[in-house]
C-alpha cells in the first residue's frame, strides 16, 4: 500500500509578534496527538531574518522577534515537529539567524523524535517533552512565556512525567553538557525565552 504524507495548517497566518507565538502554544496543545509518521501539523512559516519584502503585512524589515523569542520559536517548532519552512530572505541572513536554522542538534529534535507533547503548564512556564526512537534519551523544552527576566525555573522530573533518575543534561542551543542532575534541574530563563535540553541516563 502506498504511504500518503499529510501536512496541514493548524493556525491563522503567523507573523513576528509575541502574541502570535502565545497562540501557537494553544494550537499545538490541541494538535500534538496528530503528530505521526507522514503526518505533520504545520504551525506556518518562520518569520526570521529579513522579512516583509512584498509582504501583505508591514514594510521590509528584520524580524520583530527578540533573540529570546526566536529561540522559543525554533525550540517550539522543533519539539512539535512542525515543518521548518523559512519565511525570510536567505541571502540577507546574519550569523545569528543562520545559527538558528543550522544547529544540527536542534534540528534532530524536529527530525527524529516521537511522543511529542506538552508535559507541564503553570504560571507561564511551559514544558514539552519528546522521546528519541530506539533510545532512552529524552528531549525537554522549557519555555518562560512570562515577562519576568531571568526567571528561576525548577523542573522536577516527576512533574513532567519522567521517573526519578539521575540524568546527564545537555543544552542543545549552546551544545554544552551541563552535568548530572538527580530528580530535578534549575534553570534561569529570560522573559519569552527557552531552553532545549537532551536528557541521557
Amino acid at each position: 500500500m502506498e504511504a500518503h504524507a499529510n501536512l496541514w495548517r493548524i493556525s491563522d497566518d503567523f507573523w513576528d509578534k509575541w502574541s502570535d507565538i502565545l497562540k501557537q502554544f494553544d494550537y499545538m496543545r490541541k494538535w500534538y496527538k496528530f503528530i505521526a509518521p507522514n503526518s505533520w501539523p504545520d504551525a506556518d512559516m518562520l518569520p526570521l531574518g529579513k522579512i516583509g519584502i512584498r509582504a501583505e503585512r508591514g514594510d521590509s524589515r528584520s524580524t520583530n522577534f527578540t533573540k529570546d523569542e526566536q529561540y522559543t520559536l525554533i525550540s517550539l517548532w522543533s519539539i512539535f515537529r512542525s515543518p521548518l519552512m523559512f519565511g525570510g530572505n536567505l541571502p540577507d541572513n546574519d550569523q545569528f539567524t543562520l545559527s538558528l536554522i543550522t544547529n544540527d542538534e536542534v534540528l534532530a529534535v524536529n527530525q527524529n523524535s516521537n511522543n511529542n507533547h506538552e508535559a507541564f503548564n503553570k504560571d507561564g512556564i511551559i514544558v514539552w517533552t519528546a522521546n528519541i526512537p530506539n533510545s532512552k534519551d529524552i528531549y525537554v523544552a522549557v519555555f518562560n512565556t512570562t515577562d519576568e527576566n531571568n526567571a528561576e525555573v525548577k523542573i522536577s522530573w516527576t512533574k513532567i512525567g519522567l521517573q526519578k533518575n539521575n540524568y546527564k543534561v545537555r543544552d542543545l542551543w549552546i551544545k554544552k553538557d551541563l552535568g548530572n542532575f538527580e530528580n530535578s534541574i534549575s534553570l534561569s530563563i529570560n522573559k519569552h525565552g527557552a531552553k532545549l535540553l537532551k536528557l541521557s541516563k
